[in-house]
């Protein structure tokens, strides 16, 4: 048995495409939008010398840290009180899905970055098992548990052409993309956290009895440039050698893991040491 888990790792020609890796790019002074924030979509202390704004709509469990290069306010996506073209590098990481107002969102993202600036974007496939779960237990919260005033989070569905169509449109050329499979943290939510191990346990059973995987190609990740341009091609670049086989239930950090058989039934997250469960190679 071989089992060899590593971080994902840039070759000399890859544009940087995963949230960690357009951080790392930036230069010293780069001025970053965190779009929907949340507590931060990466650890800012990682790059204490990027001029970062962060804001969302609500901030549980509560907002990011503010420091003399973090300034945090609450706003709406589709109505940023923000200058034109101010950011070199705009985030937003796995909000799209829960906007009411999506053409006036994109419309706010691409506004603030600056011409040839990059906006990096992450959200979940419509057709993929794990964002049909997510929807089918807003609808049970809702509607079988009869908290009929709470709001169905997923408000949009992503296919790529379409998420593409939206983003050239407005003159953004894409630089990178990957696929990336489901690490299912979203469960991480106190009320789903007891149900996760096991959920999680069940799904990597089903892969390695039966090849089924309902874990892959669960999400987008994607880079663009500002260029302006309208008239580029929609589809995206031909796959790289890089890849992403699975991600963290704990963190949800992206890993590799490579494997012969007879195949172990756990892996070791390299990001934060956490075990899950193992199903069969990606």
């Amino acid at each position: 048995m071989s089992l060899q888990v590593h971080k994902p790792a840039m070759g000399p020609s890859d544009p940087p495409v995963f949230l960690r890796e357009v951080i790392a790019s930036q230069p010293r002074g780069a001025r970053v939008l965190d779009a929907g924030c949340g507590p931060g979509s990466w650890p800012y202390s990682e790059r204490l010398d990027l001029d970062i704004t962060g804001f969302d709509i609500k901030f549980p469990p509560g907002p990011p840290q503010r420091t003399p290069l973090v300034r945090v306010f609450r706003g709406d996506l589709a109505h940023l009180p923000l200058r034109a073209e101010r950011f070199d590098l705009t985030v937003c990481h796995y909000v799209l899905e829960h906007v009411t107002e999506l053409h006036a969102c994109c419309d706010e993202l691409v506004r603030v970055t600056r011409p040839g600036g990059t906006l990096y974007l992450s959200v979940p496939r419509a057709a993929a098992f794990d964002d049909r779960l997510y929807r089918f237990a807003g609808y049970f919260a809702k509607y079988a548990l009869m908290k009929f005033k709470k709001r169905l989070e997923h408000q949009q569905r992503f296919a790529l052409q379409g998420l593409l169509e939206l983003f050239r449109s407005r003159g953004m050329s894409l630089t990178a993309h990957a696929f990336v499979p489901a690490g299912f943290s979203w469960m991480n939510d106190a009320r789903t956290k007891p149900l996760q191990g096991a959920f999680t346990d069940a799904l990597a059973n089903i892969h390695r009895a039966t090849g089924v995987d309902l874990a892959s190609d669960a999400n987008f990740v994607l880079t663009f440039r500002k260029t302006g341009r309208t008239d580029g091609p929609t589809a995206p670049p031909l796959p790289g050698p890089r890849r992403i086989t699975h991600v963290c239930r704990d963190c949800g950090e992206h890993a590799v893991v490579d494997a012969t058989p007879p195949f172990a039934a756990r892996w070791s997250c390299p990001w934060c040491g956490k075990l899950n469960p193992f199903g069969r190679p990606r």
